[in-house]
């Protein structure tokens, strides 16, 4: 028997209209094979899977949800302007009048999902694999998928300018929406991309990308989530990295009810080099996961993972860390570190990071803390005649904002280092 949740999803007559690639044979199939599996798995995930085990499944199961309508102009008209050239997806669908990619660098590929033609399926076979994993997220994601891009960078091409993807939530009732992409950077490629969760709507969603760069290709992500308090947010990057390829990821957990991200990363290639620095502050009930999983899966490779949660009220931040250096990846560079603030009693940190070493001439450091602001810094500012209110949120803002640092763009960071202290400010 189905959840609410994989019920509603199951119905044949959810969507209110033609999903992105309707009538062309490899997307029904693999769309038919993911409903398939939906009704195998009955359930999102099991509650005694150790990966879900602090997520509240029960709450996120009973919703039975149906897929969100084309937005309303009400919607349309608060979708915010920006200076970057962008894609943009109100409650899961594609917005041509709100998105600009009439200056992007010439060479580059990206087009909505809604506007492939059937070979441009065949030749992004990527977006319609299965992934692995014990849950039917990923299926759900498949079958129900109304919006969604694949982005192209060829081989030794400098992107100047950063890109932007805005997911926007703007129904006025419950509903779900899901998207599903695909950003590959060819050898010696550069870019710059931020991907941002705004609006004001309700429901759930969930959003895969999958992530390839090439060899010596650098990447930087600005992934900025300031979704509403009632949306439940699921996301699932897979990154895969070639050989002296660089990854940059910034992750910023600052809206959504109840967040997940589901992390995979594979140092494919010798010399290939992740840094993550993830930021999640959290207030009232808010519910916020990272699953990581990071494979060293060749030597000579390096992560570099910091981590770091403020949480207020009732709140509850999770990370569950695993990085992996397999056997023969000899070389490799790791580091996982999580920093955490409790600023209430009642507030929750589960922190987890763990490692798995079968190689034997490495380098592997982690560790874990949780605790409360600094007494003596409180003390210090009190005495230079700073407020107790003010002088909290400084030192909570101070905790995250090191790891801005090193967004190299200037407007990137400025936006990044105002919304960090906005919600600092709203926390109290």
């Amino acid at each position: 028997m189905s959840s609410a949740l994989l019920a509603a999803a199951l119905c044949e007559d959810l969507s209110p209209g033609p999903l992105p690639g309707a009538g062309v044979a490899v997307v029904e199939r693999a769309r038919v094979s993911a409903r398939a599996r939906l009704r195998q798995q009955g359930m999102l995930a099991d509650a005694r899977s150790e990966r879900w085990r602090y997520m509240p499944l029960r709450a996120l199961e009973a919703q039975a949800l149906p897929l969100a309508e084309l937005p309303s102009d009400t919607a349309l008209a608060q979708v915010p302007e920006t200076p970057f050239p962008r894609l943009v997806f109100v409650d899961g669908y594609y917005t041509a009048p709100h998105s600009r990619i009439d200056g992007v660098s010439a060479g580059i590929r990206w087009l909505p999902l809604t506007e492939f033609a059937a070979a441009d399926w065949e030749a992004c076979a990527e977006l319609l694999a299965p992934t692995a994993g014990d849950d039917a997220l990923d299926a759900l994601n498949l079958a129900l998928a109304q919006g969604g891009f694949v982005l192209d960078v060829p081989a030794g091409l400098v992107v100047e300018q950063p890109l932007e993807v805005l997911y926007f939530s703007g129904s006025t009732r419950p509903t779900a929406w899901h998207a599903r992409s695909l950003v590959r950077l060819g050898a010696g490629a550069r870019l710059t991309l931020r991907e941002r969760y705004l609006g004001n709507g309700s429901g759930l969603a969930s959003v895969h990308t999958r992530w390839s760069l090439g060899e010596g290709a650098s990447l930087t992500v600005l992934q900025q989530q300031e979704a509403p308090a009632d949306l439940k947010l699921l996301r699932r990057d897979a990154f895969a990295l070639d050989a002296r390829s660089h990854l940059l990821l910034h992750v910023m957990e600052l809206g959504a009810g109840l967040s997940r991200q589901d992390l995979g990363i594979r140092l494919a290639g010798a010399g290939a080099m992740v840094e993550l620095r993830q930021a999640a502050l959290l207030a009232g009930r808010q519910h916020s996961e990272m699953m990581l999983d990071l494979l060293h899966a060749t030597g000579a490779t390096r992560c570099d993972l910091r981590c770091r949660a403020v949480a207020g009220d009732r709140a509850r931040a999770v990370l569950q860390g695993a990085v992996t250096i397999a056997a023969g990846a000899d070389g490799s560079d790791a580091a996982l570190s999580t920093q955490n603030l409790l600023l209430s009693e009642q507030a929750e940190i589960d922190a987890r990071p763990t490692m798995e070493i079968h190689a034997d001439e490495v380098r592997a450091a982690h560790g874990a803390s949780v605790g409360q602001l600094d007494a003596g810094m409180l003390f210090y500012l009190r005495t230079r005649g700073i407020p107790e209110t003010a002088a909290r949120a400084l030192l909570t803002a101070a905790h995250c904002r090191a790891l801005l640092e090193d967004i190299a763009h200037p407007m990137l960071r400025a936006d990044a280092e105002a919304a960090l202290d906005a919600r600092v400010g709203a926390m109290g």
